[in-house]
């Protein structure tokens, strides 16, 4: 059996990769050379280099790995609490992709904060700056529906309220085998900090296949109570009657929700 080299390079910590190369492969080290296998493929490097857990720990070289991996950290929290936090807009809702796409999200929130020193940047400094929110604005929550409906939309902090006018229920995409179409609206307060939260929901607005108006509000009764950011959040869905019960529209398609602001406002 050869080694063959295929990648290589002489950092600071002298990594040296190669790949096994003839007809019998094994693992183990043997002359100075670590013979192992990664995702199925057989390769070897110079024994003593890669990242061990006591050389990222404790390296001088390995200080920037350790600021990366601190913030993802923090990232991951944030993200796992979010997103239970999101529950009441997006239950029932399937996306393999949404976890991997909202850790993005915060740590591309992260990056736009300025004021931390690398290492201990934070998404609640980063959604402080007007790119951090817009950000949050921008984010598509559910890719098969990333358009609630047509129209023009807003929501109103004082008093809090979702407007919406030049509405065209016939532009809504309307499911053939959907009753009517909800319109929910809510408060969701986040402390970054601390990640408690807290929700205030709108009574729905049920739209029938006979709605004719191009333009409606749904206000909100309060902000929720403690300490945080506040979002507002829409959510579209679809339903129909079978036997006098109403079931949802089940398609991904057909659910869409969306953060249309974002407010570092108080009870007051």
């Amino acid at each position: 059996m050869k080694v063959t080299a295929f990648n290589h390079e002489q950092h600071q910590n002298d990594i040296y990769m190669a790949k096994q190369v003839g007809p019998l492969f094994f693992k183990g080290t043997m002359r100075g050379i670590n013979y192992y296998f990664r995702e199925g493929e057989p390769l070897a490097r110079r024994a003593g280099g890669g990242f061990s857990r006591k050389n990222i720990k404790e390296s001088p070289n390995m200080e920037k790995v350790r600021k990366s991996n601190s913030e993802f950290a923090h990232c991951s929290k944030v993200n796992k609490a979010f997103k239970l936090a999101l529950q009441p807009y997006l239950s029932r809702y399937k996306d393999g992709t949404f976890h991997y796409r909202l850790m993005q999200l915060f740590l591309n929130i992260k990056d736009c904060d300025t004021v931390s020193e690398r290492g201990r940047r934070s998404v609640g400094e980063g959604i402080a700056t007007t790119t951090g929110q817009q950000l949050v604005k921008d984010f598509i929550f559910t890719p098969e529906r990333p358009h609630l409906f047509t129209g023009d939309s807003e929501f109103e902090w004082n008093p809090p309220q979702f407007k919406v006018s030049n509405f065209k229920l016939t532009d809504a995409n309307w499911p053939n085998e959907a009753d009517y179409m909800e319109i929910s609206v809510g408060l969701l307060r986040f402390d970054f900090e601390t990640l408690a939260y807290g929700h205030v929901f709108a009574d729905p607005l049920v739209i029938g296949g006979d709605f004719q108006k191009d333009s409606f509000s749904i206000a909100c009764p309060d902000l929720p109570g403690g300490e945080g950011m506040l979002f507002s959040a829409v959510r579209v869905s679809f339903y129909r009657t079978v036997d006098g019960e109403r079931h949802r529209v089940p398609e991904s398609g057909h659910t869409g929700v969306r953060i249309m602001s974002v407010w570092e406002g108080t009870e007051d």
